[in-house]
């Protein structure tokens, strides 16, 4: 883009700062501005009085980095700021196709696993539903086995004390 004299940007310009410097900010160095160290240790006399530190706001802000700023071509700036900005757009709307295309694939096999996951979990409570009653019948059976031997018990005694009674 070339740079057109009728249209403003909105960015200001470094150049057209003006510097500031702070006027209010100096004084003389006998004007009592600065605190005399008093310390019992280092007395001083007033030759050897420090002197105050150089004060920022006296600096001034354009330096020789930004000199020649005023000169730049905004607009073109701009301009491939914009395309450099619709470029990240484009990138950013595939990336998230992809995204989305993968997490396609995620909940897919996800589901697979689930599934597989249910059907394990059906097996194995029917195996063990199948092993409880498997149990459940033979103590049934050792149950019943038990009682006739019983029974045979009480019978033995009972012929037993019939023998003895003859």
């Amino acid at each position: 883009m070339q740079s057109t004299p009728n249209r403003t940007s909105k960015i200001p310009r470094p150049g057209t700062m003006s510097p500031r410097v702070s006027q209010g900010s100096k004084s003389s160095p006998g004007s009592g501005s600065f605190q005399e160290n008093k310390s019992p240790r280092s007395p001083q006399s007033p030759a050897q009085a420090p002197t105050p530190a150089p004060i920022l706001d006296e600096i001034p802000l354009a330096s020789g980095v930004t000199q020649g700023l005023e000169h730049y071509n905004w607009e073109q700036l701009q301009g491939k700021y914009a395309d450099a900005m619709e470029e990240h757009g484009r990138v950013e709307d595939n990336l998230r196709v992809e995204t989305a295309k993968l997490l396609e694939v995620f909940m897919a096999w996800s589901q697979t696993t689930v599934s597989q996951d249910e059907n394990r979990a059906l097996k194995r409570f029917k195996t063990q539903m199948q092993h409880v009653q498997n149990s459940e019948v033979n103590v049934e059976n050792k149950k019943k086995h038990y009682v006739e031997v019983v029974k045979a018990f009480q019978n033995a005694l009972a012929l037993l004390n019939d023998q003895m009674k003859i």
